[in-house]
């Protein structure tokens, strides 16, 4: 008994470090690509820029980055549709630059500024409005509504009718 009160407070010690390194790890992968570093090419090239603001331990984030922005052909959807991601931590300190007013300012603000209350979240710019905010959604949608909402900001549909209708006409304006 006297031994497992001294080997306590070690045990103790160890689990409380494995909890810190296993949380951190898995949290801080999403997260390692500068948001701004996107925002600037987007602003540079005049793509539309979808700004996905997520937290690090929403598993519906985790879905969305692993089952769908990982997929080869959203990959390629976002490159024909001229659409550029930035992943942002809703509690993360980073400086970024909002697309719509130019300013800089850190993550967190970034998604008080937007309201944000769910995770994900996915913010819409369109460049040819100066970065005017054409499309908000909160929470995690499907991989063939996803890929469905990139054709539909792609093929400049979006200024012609509405979505429901551009799915109704198979993917025509």
């Amino acid at each position: 008994m006297k031994n497992l009160r001294r080997a306590f407070p070690i045990i103790t010690f160890f689990l409380f470090m494995f909890y810190l390194v296993a949380c951190n790890s898995s949290g801080n992968n999403k997260f390692k690509v500068n948001p701004e570093d996107k925002i600037q090419e987007a602003l540079k090239n005049k793509k539309y820029l979808m700004v996905i603001v997520e937290s690090a331990d929403c598993r519906y984030c985790e879905k969305l980055n692993n089952e769908i922005l990982a997929s080869q052909n959203v990959k390629e959807r976002l490159i024909k549709n001229n659409i550029t991601v930035a992943i942002v931590n809703a509690y993360g300190q980073r400086k970024i630059t909002d697309p719509t007013t130019k300013k800089e300012m850190e993550e967190e603000a970034f998604a008080l500024a937007y309201r944000v209350q769910g995770f994900p979240t996915i913010i819409i710019f369109d460049p040819s409005k100066n970065y005017e905010m054409l499309t908000y959604i909160n929470g995690y949608i499907p991989k063939n509504d996803f890929v469905n909402l990139l054709d539909f900001v792609g093929s400049g549909c979006y200024k012609k009718t509405d979505y429901e209708t551009f799915i109704k006409n198979n993917k025509n304006c």
